[in-house]
């Protein structure tokens, strides 16, 4: 059985000049390797790193950092843990599949909806038999919102859409935290190409290359 935990970077509204782009990210799992391996390693690394299982990954958290994050601001237990973090999504056994809405191209075309529908077209010839595939786990936006997505995917009839289900990011979910992770180091690469990347070349490259050693050729990430 396939597990499908799928995440968000940036904002799906008007362009963003600092950070226009829009990129939604599904993080694919046997479930013997979430079971067995992802869930464990993550479990791992928290205890490390915190003593407890209580922290969620949040890679903007990180990134500042912030919240259970602070201890990032010392410069030995940073690199120790972004190493650690690092071998923890490289090693995940996971592949990653992102549409990407970059808004210098397209600017107010695309709904969330939309890339949503884009991302489960791409995983539906991936997983073939739909009963195969566990409910897709994806971050909840709001009540609202998460109707309004729904009646979206609902109305274009995608064949994956009535599998989809929501959840919170305090559910504290190992494969949206993995999903999270993905997002934006995908997004920045898109966006600033020749940047460096750590996140990106260290890890999460890896993952989208899982189904093809030509990246971004590969088709693992769509951009819109």
């Amino acid at each position: 059985m396939r597990m499908v935990y799928i995440d968000e970077s940036g904002d799906h509204g008007p362009r963003n000049d600092e950070y226009p782009i829009f990129v939604i990210v599904a993080c694919v799992f046997e479930s013997e390797d979430y079971i067995d391996h992802f869930v464990p390693a993550l479990l791992r690394l928290k205890l490390k790193h915190w003593g407890h299982e209580l922290a969620i990954l949040h890679e903007r958290e990180i990134r500042k950092p912030q919240g259970d994050f602070n201890f990032l601001l010392n410069p030995n237990k940073r690199a120790a843990f972004l190493t650690d973090l690092a071998r923890l999504v490289r090693e995940s056994k996971a592949r990653v599949h992102a549409v990407v809405w970059d808004k210098r191209i397209h600017a107010n075309r695309f709904s969330y909806g939309e890339c949503l529908r884009r991302l489960l077209d791409e995983l539906s010839p991936d997983h073939g038999d739909s009963n195969a595939t566990a409910p897709i786990i994806v971050e909840s936006r709001g009540a609202e919102e998460n109707r309004r997505t729904l009646q979206a995917l609902g109305e274009i009839k995608t064949c994956m859409a009535q599998m989809v289900r929501f959840t919170e990011k305090a559910a504290n979910v190992p494969g949206l935290q993995l999903a999270d992770l993905c997002a934006r180091p995908i997004g920045i690469k898109i966006l600033r190409p020749d940047a460096k990347n750590r996140a990106f070349d260290e890890s999460v490259s890896l993952l989208l290359q899982a189904r093809d050693s030509a990246m971004p050729a590969s088709g693992a990430i769509i951009t819109l």
